[in-house]
């Protein structure tokens, strides 16, 4: 089964070297990312979710898998203000490694390794890790990434129901909510309909893996590996996070797949959100793409260890 979590990584070099001779370009890059966020992961989740038996039980794993996640991100982002404050990182740096820290690649690689490992429940209680880090997003992180402005934008009534809009429209949450309107639904999706959505949704997790390892090919590794706070920040995020979670929720009265799926939600590389949002903010996207970087190759090794752990301790 391990073989399958490597073949993600052997699609994601081959997106790394197709950009590297150009058979990939920028504008490409940008179609493929607008494909598998606004079409084919959407295909997938209202496949997947749709398809669920939606009993009192699922529910309530949802509910509770949001919950506890939502609780752990802000958790993670006292520990990860603490850590830079310790470590004494510069003010134009801090926001930014803070932020990629914390927040996990919980949607493009999140939702594939789920599926392969812990089925459509784990799919499902992915999706309720994203929709937990999707808020922690619109709040917390969104602040964070304007620390250092010297005018800070106060949250209005008006700014607050912009976020919440903004939260229900994301791809994966509109998704999310038709796929639960169609499990609930006699019947369910047509068979031909349900046949086109696997058909499209098939295509994601591929593609995705595709546009991770171009956009990677961007960033220097040799030149990263030289920032030791990068390199620490990397190692905050895939194995000091993971292992605070796995001790957290060990002791909680929940079902091993929920245990299993936050922490392994916690334990992916960073998100690229964080680089996308230090540019939109004029923030430090060096220090975002060398997380990125250093934290997903270290994933290699570090995300297959705790699936192994995962499975043989919770499950």
């Amino acid at each position: 089964m391990y073989a399958k979590y490597f073949v993600l990584f052997a699609i994601l070099f081959t997106g790394w070297f197709l950009r590297k001779i150009n058979f990939i370009d920028d504008r490409m890059n940008n179609s493929i990312n607008k494909l598998i966020v606004y079409f084919a992961y959407p295909c997938l989740i209202v496949h997947n979710i749709g398809g669920i038996q939606m009993t009192p039980t699922v529910i309530r794993q949802f509910f509770i898998t949001f919950l506890i996640s939502t609780a752990l991100f802000y958790l993670y982002a006292v520990i990860a203000r603490l850590y830079t404050k310790a470590r004494k990182y510069p003010d134009d740096i801090s926001n930014v490694s803070e932020f990629a820290m914390v927040l996990p690649n919980n949607g493009f690689m999140g939702f594939p390794v789920a599926l392969i490992f812990f089925g459509e429940t784990g799919l499902l209680l992915m999706l309720a890790h994203n929709a937990a880090m999707n808020i922690f997003i619109f709040t917390y992180g969104i602040k964070l990434m304007r620390r250092n402005k010297k005018a800070q934008m106060k949250m209005t009534p008006n700014l607050m129901v912009r976020a919440v809009f903004r939260f229900l429209m994301n791809p994966n949450i509109l998704g999310l909510i038709v796929g639960f309107i169609i499990a609930f639904m006699p019947g369910g999706v047509p068979e031909a309909m349900d046949e086109y959505l696997l058909y499209i949704g098939n295509i994601s997790t591929p593609m995705a893996m595709i546009f991770i390892g171009s956009s990677l090919s961007n960033y220097s590794l040799i030149k990263t590996l030289r920032d030791l706070r990068s390199i620490e920040a990397a190692l905050m995020k895939q194995i000091w996070l993971p292992a605070i979670t796995f001790a957290i929720v060990y002791f909680l009265p929940i079902s091993g797949v929920i245990k299993c799926c936050i922490v392994l939600g916690c334990a992916f590389p960073t998100a690229a959100t964080v680089s996308m949002l230090a540019e939109q903010e004029g923030q430090s996207i060096s220090a975002a793409s060398s997380v990125l970087l250093i934290s997903t190759l270290a994933s290699m090794a570090t995300v297959p260890g705790i699936i192994s752990i995962l499975q043989s301790v919770l499950m």
